[in-house]
């Protein structure tokens, strides 16, 4: 059976995001990226809420930025064609490997369980993390 995975940078003081909401306090670098390649290479698809779905939307075409190093770019080559699956109630439509979630998180986590496919089912975003934690659905955290 696949597991659920909830991996999250997060500061030493538990903060996920700044202030501001956003995500400026941890800027990337060639060691994070390594640490997110071997991350993402385990997960065979990927549940995200929409907040975090959109901010993850640059990496569809991150391949076309030259400013890309080497590292940026083999997350890009791997994050692209991965499964996804958007759970929102304002979205209408996604874009690439991802679908919007047809019910609910329960619902779909067993349905994906349930399926063939390797690697991990990882949930992104503290919202949709938190509803599935408090669900008792998260096999594993990684912090």
């Amino acid at each position: 059976m696949r597991s659920v995975t909830y991996s999250m940078g997060v500061s030493l003081d538990g903060y996920i995001v700044g202030p501001d909401g956003d995500f400026d306090w941890t800027a990337p670098n060639e060691e994070v990226f390594r640490f997110w390649i071997d991350e993402i290479r385990e997960v065979g698809v990927h549940l995200l809420g929409r907040r975090l779905y959109e901010t993850m939307l640059y990496w569809e075409t991150a391949d076309q930025d030259p400013s890309l190093d080497d590292s940026m770019l083999e997350w890009a080559a791997l994050w692209k064609p991965l499964p996804k699956v958007v759970f929102s109630t304002t979205l209408s439509a996604v874009q690439g490997h991802a679908r919007l979630a047809s019910g609910g998180l329960a619902e779909e986590i067993e349905r994906l369980r349930a399926e063939p496919g390797e690697g991990d089912i990882a949930i992104g975003g503290a919202t949709l993390a938190a509803e599935a934690a408090a669900s008792g659905l998260i096999d594993e955290y990684r912090a």
